[in-house]
């Protein structure tokens, strides 16, 4: 019996499968005795948890009781309730319904803009046929053609050999199999008559300023810039997303205000944050105003406070200088001054892309982390080959081309500032103008409607270069995007003078708006 009796499993609370259970006897009793005693300091933790407590306890009851209809109730509640039409009440929705557009409607000023866009019949150069015109070549004073680049016969020789070398892409970014070695050779080519240490070369001169800026100026670090940046500058600062302060245009007093208090704000939490790379952003020549920024003056700011200088000279490359090279060789500032020289090969050098000239590293820098090198695909062979002439055509003969130019700009500025009723904005080197009407003249037309709004003043512009293109003289009014603008600038017609125009053209060019100016001033408003 009393093996019979050890042999009859004895029921204990909360009893484990004897799977479960470890079959030694030793190992049995101790694993029995750890369940018990955990067993029991359960129940006295909800024993001690309770005592005083009912609304912990109705708290947790209500709880459990949430859970419990959570995971009961049906999850998608799929009812019909499909509303049943007739096909008249659909065809009444679909008549009523009128889609948002895809762009903002066109004011009416905005149309009329569009409707007189000026179409080209033929190439760009000194002299174009227009579309909608007689037939007859016209005097083009409104593209960037400062050293008569773009229609130079001698560069379409070679520029046909290298299209059928090469075609007419790369197909592919830098990085990968787009570079080609006549981009190398234009690489080395502008860091040499730059004189910087290395280049690096972009597809796209939009693109060169957004990929630059942001590729070294990050969240947290502070940039200084000139208010009168042209509009890519002002997207590459956004996009960089970094500390932004502006000082007045050109107004070095200014900029040392700012920098001070840049300098200040940053030794009030030094040491409680890691130092942000600071920089000075400014343009060589501004596109907006004409006016050539005083670098001495920016270099010795630079040192002084300890920043850096981020320069574009997409409008000054080719222009300024005795050699063409830009501002740091029309001031005679050693280029190693200027951390990141930008420019651009579109304007002056009348190709296509742009580049940055820079220190070994930050080059480099750029080949991995520039947006616009590592995503776009590079330049064609073509526009590297058109560059490089137009750059070798310039080393080798730069009086040839900046001394002419340089005198119709002087020419034509002269002759403009005699013109009653007319203002010139522009540095005295500066083939790029921007004229507009004084104050003075908007008072004495005398408009009917009041005061003189800025689609007013883009009217009669309009107007003064439609009236100068009846005289056989294309010019242009400076246009912008203004709710993009951070500071716009006044209503103007924008000036570009050629090496390449006679001196006879300057003067046409001098009658032609001072002719407009009478004939369009002398209206009733």
């Amino acid at each position: 019996m009393a093996s019979v009796a050890a042999s009859i499993p004895i029921a204990t609370p909360f009893a484990l499968p004897s799977s479960s259970v470890p079959e030694d006897d030793g190992q049995r009793g101790l694993f029995r005795t750890a369940w018990d005693f955990s067993f029991r300091m359960v129940l006295r933790y909800i024993k001690n948890s309770y005592k005083d407590d009912p609304f912990r306890t109705f708290l947790e009851v209500c709880l459990i009781a949430f859970i419990i209809w959570y995971m009961t109730k049906q999850k998608y509640n799929i009812g019909n309730n499909e509303i049943q039409l007739s096909e008249k009440e659909i065809d009444e929705l679909v008549d009523e319904w009128k889609p948002e557009p895809l762009v903002p409607e066109l004011t009416e000023f905005e149309r009329e803009t569009l409707d007189k866009a000026v179409l080209l019949d033929g190439p760009n150069g000194i002299k174009v046929r227009l579309a909608t015109g007689n037939g007859k070549p016209i005097l083009n004073f409104a593209s960037y053609n400062f050293l008569g680049f773009i229609d130079n016969p001698d560069f379409g020789a070679h520029a046909i050999e290298t299209l059928r070398k090469y075609g007419v892409g790369s197909c592919g970014p830098p990085g990968f199999y787009g570079t080609l070695d006549v981009h190398m050779e234009l690489e080395k080519q502008l860091a040499a008559f730059v004189g910087h240490s290395s280049a690096i070369l972009y597809s796209q001169a939009f693109t060169t300023v957004l990929s630059v800026i942001p590729c070294f100026s990050k969240r947290g670090d502070i940039i200084v810039a000139d208010e009168a940046v042209s509009f890519p500058i002002q997207q590459a600062i956004s996009l960089a997303r970094s500390k932004v302060y502006w000082y007045k245009h050109n107004d070095m007093a200014d900029l040392e205000r700012v920098l001070k208090d840049v300098n200040m704000q940053l030794a009030d939490r030094r040491g409680k944050n890691a130092l942000p790379r600071k920089f000075i952003v400014t343009e060589g020549l501004f596109q907006n105003t004409g006016n050539i920024s005083p670098l001495k003056d920016l270099v010795e700011l630079k040192h002084r406070y300890k920043f850096r200088i981020i320069l574009d000279e997409s409008l000054s490359f080719g222009v300024l200088g005795k050699r063409g090279a830009g501002l740091t060789d029309h001031f005679n500032v050693s280029p190693h001054e200027v951390d990141l020289l930008l420019g651009a090969l579109s304007y002056a050098i009348g190709s296509s892309g742009g580049f940055c000239c820079a220190d070994k590293d930050l080059v480099e820098h750029q080949r991995l982390s520039g947006l616009g090198y590592c995503f776009s695909a590079s330049m064609p062979g073509i526009l590297a080959v058109a560059a490089s002439d137009a750059i070798q055509a310039l080393e080798a003969n730069p009086d040839n081309y900046l001394l002419s130019m340089r005198e119709n700009t002087a020419l034509l500025q002269t002759l403009l500032k005699r013109i009653p009723g007319l203002q010139v904005e522009c540095s005295s080197e500066s083939p790029l103008m921007h004229v507009r009407l004084t104050p003075e003249t908007l008072v004495r037309m005398k408009r009917s409607g009041g005061a003189w709004t800025k689609t007013d003043i883009d009217r009669v512009l309009t107007e003064l270069v439609e009236e100068a293109q009846k005289d056989g003289v294309l010019l242009t009014r400076a246009m912008y995007v203004d709710e993009h603008e951070r500071l716009l600038p006044n209503s103007s017609i924008r000036i570009c003078v050629s090496c390449a125009h006679t001196r006879k053209d300057i003067e046409k060019c001098a009658h032609a708006v001072k002719s407009a100016v009478n004939r369009v001033t002398s209206k009733k408003r």
